[in-house]
């Protein structure tokens, strides 16, 4: 929500937003604070697959409408090619910790 009454917009925390320009690093971004403009946490790659980034933007709300299109959560479902994937790598790493 904004505090400027010509901007209608309202942002929630917890809303996902994929950038539709070349300004900010693609991926998925979600909305984790939204008082003196948008801070938006990069959650997922240009894929839509989940990624651990700790990468923070800061934008205002004018420029989260212009420069940004809504997107879907990429933790929403999981793939069997996802599951698979992370078992096998949880195998690898658990006997590579035995390994001199």
């Amino acid at each position: 929500m904004t505090d400027d009454p010509d901007d209608n917009t309202e942002v929630d925390v917890g809303e996902h937003y994929r950038p539709t320009n070349g300004g900010h690093k693609p991926g998925v971004y979600r909305v984790v604070g939204a008082t003196d403009g948008v801070t938006l946490l990069r959650v997922g790659d240009a894929n839509g697959r989940r990624i651990y980034t700790g990468e923070v933007r800061y934008v205002d709300t004018a420029a989260l409408g212009s420069e940004f299109a809504t997107a879907t959560d990429p933790d929403t479902g999981l793939s069997l090619r996802g599951v698979f994937r992370d078992a096998i790598q949880g195998l690898y790493w658990s006997l590579r910790r035995l390994w001199p």
